[in-house]
């Protein structure tokens, strides 16, 4: 079997990152993952990102970053049931805080990730220009090959398993 391991920096990776979100095409991502890391001897990291909301303590301050205990709590259950789901408990699990792409492309680089596998929800061009596209944005921050599981690839009728 061959097994990818130069990156553009020269080192090998150890390890398959999945985002999570929690939709149909993210589940599908995690499958497609752990498929990848199994053919590759690579671990899977699947993280999900709570993305903090602003808040003053004064009205002249400016807003400082706010995650409640409540919100990382429920990304944990997020992971523990989609990964179990997915038959993947044993998946090394992250919940993380921040801008969904910035963080996931941090971790990449924690983990020496030779892969980031993400679901696209199929946005147009236009509306991913307007609210945004965590995978368009990951594409450029990314110190990693980044794969986009479209959304258009999952058999909505249920025969790939979601």
């Amino acid at each position: 079997m061959a097994m990818f391991s130069a990156r553009a920096n020269g080192r090998s990776g150890g390890a398959v990152v999945c985002g999570i979100d929690g939709s149909a095409v993210s589940r599908a991502a995690l499958r497609a993952a752990d498929r990848l890391s199994d053919r590759l001897g690579l671990s899977l990291v699947a993280a999900h990102v709570v993305a903090p909301f602003p808040v003053r303590s004064e009205p002249w301050a400016p807003p400082s970053a706010y995650t409640s205990v409540d919100e990382v709590a429920a990304g944990q259950e997020l992971l523990r049931e989609e990964c179990s789901c997915a038959g993947l408990e044993c998946a090394e699990r992250q919940v993380l805080v921040g801008r969904p792409a910035e963080r996931l492309a941090e971790l990449a680089d924690e983990v020496d990730a030779e892969v980031i596998v993400v679901g696209s929800r199929g946005q147009r061009p236009h509306q991913a220009a307007l609210v945004g596209s965590v995978s368009s944005e990951l594409l450029g921050l990314a110190p990693c090959p980044v794969l986009v599981y479209p959304a258009q690839a999952i058999d909505w009728d249920g025969a790939d398993g979601s």
